[in-house]
């Protein structure tokens, strides 16, 4: 009798040592596998959740997400929309722990789709890396180069027209944390 228990025993330990390799090894699998998803991979998987996007000193997003591309995010706002430049996002709130795999990497980058707003022509509020928010610079975007943009400050209340322009000012594109839009979206 005695010899069957601890037979028993013997075997409980080795499948409980067995079960402890397998989760070792599961677990090590998963890592491996997130190394090679990005940030970008993730924001993907999030598409139409609300999220909140942290940009420092430069200020809070909220919003729908609606498009990820190379570098860059947009959010569906009640007043607009907001393109988050993913360099300077400090935190994201609001993602769920899913993730999907690298697929269709859409490759406008962040000049790429500062174009478009600017062909548009429409009212932007430009938030800078390291000032406040409500330092934002308000106008339009005239030009937009490889690493820069060209912004015709105007009064937040005043269209377009040579005699409103107050200001023009030349950002680096790598000081630029957010464009918000009054318009409905960019789609």
């Amino acid at each position: 009798m005695r010899w069957d228990a601890l037979f028993r025993d013997m075997e409980a330990q080795m499948a409980a040592a067995a079960g402890v390799a397998v989760e070792g090894e599961i677990a090590e699998r998963v890592r491996i596998e997130l190394r090679g998803i990005s940030l970008q991979d993730r924001l993907r998987s999030q598409c139409g959740k609300h999220l909140v996007v942290d940009l420092g000193t430069a200020g809070l997003l909220q919003g729908i997400l609606r498009h990820v591309g190379e570098g860059w995010l947009v959010l569906e706002r009640d007043r607009g929309a907001a393109l988050a430049v993913l360099a300077h996002v400090v935190s994201i709130r609001g993602m769920d722990r899913f993730a999907s795999q690298p697929a269709e990497t859409v490759r406008l980058g962040v000049a790429s789709a500062l174009r478009g707003i600017a062909r548009d022509r429409s009212a932007v509020v430009v938030r800078s890396v390291g000032s406040a928010a409500e330092r934002a610079l308000h106008g339009t975007i005239d030009r937009v180069g490889n690493d820069f943009l060209e912004l015709a400050a105007l009064p937040s209340d005043q269209p377009r027209r040579p005699a409103n322009v107050t200001a023009a000012y030349v950002l680096p594109m790598a000081t630029v944390a957010a464009v918000l839009s009054q318009q409905s979206g960019w789609d």
